[in-house]
């Protein structure tokens, strides 16, 4: 059912974190997603959100983060809002190349992974608030054509 858009707002706590899971599944099986899109769109959500919650406050008082999703025939764009501190993880540098498994560090792998699994990646600070976009082709003929320009 292409033209389909959806939206939830959560708090930004941890446990907010089980509604998001229970909302994608409710659309994955709504929108018959594929299990790959589904499985990228997961990887978004828990790579970006318990960042979101973690670092963008400097306050310990309640803040809205917005999700956006929007389903089109070849193509699924995933938005997050938020009004923490500005922040745009895909300016962020790439990660440096280790020369063993024992050097590697965690850290900073997300923003790696969102790059990675997403075929575009836009950001914007407007009105004191974050808007991480990225989008998810559906096919790989699709992934062949820009579907939006970054900002």
């Amino acid at each position: 059912m292409p033209g389909f858009s959806a939206s939830l707002t959560i708090a930004n706590q941890y446990g907010e974190l089980a509604r998001v899971a229970s909302w994608l599944e409710q659309i994955a099986r709504h929108q018959q997603l594929s299990e790959a899109t589904v499985f990228k769109l997961d990887l978004v959500l828990h790579e970006a959100l318990p960042n979101i919650i973690s670092y963008a406050y400097s306050d310990q008082l309640r803040h809205d983060i917005v999700i956006r999703l929007e389903d089109s025939d070849d193509h699924v764009l995933l938005e997050i809002i938020d009004d923490g501190m500005a922040f745009d993880p895909f300016v962020a540098a790439p990660l440096p190349k280790r020369l063993s498994l024992e050097s590697a560090s965690i850290n900073g792998r997300g923003i790696h992974l969102i790059k990675s699994y997403t075929d575009e990646q836009a950001y914007q600070r407007i009105n004191n608030t974050n808007s991480m976009r990225v989008t998810i082709c559906k096919t790989s003929e699709a992934s062949k054509h820009s579907v939006t320009k970054p900002a």
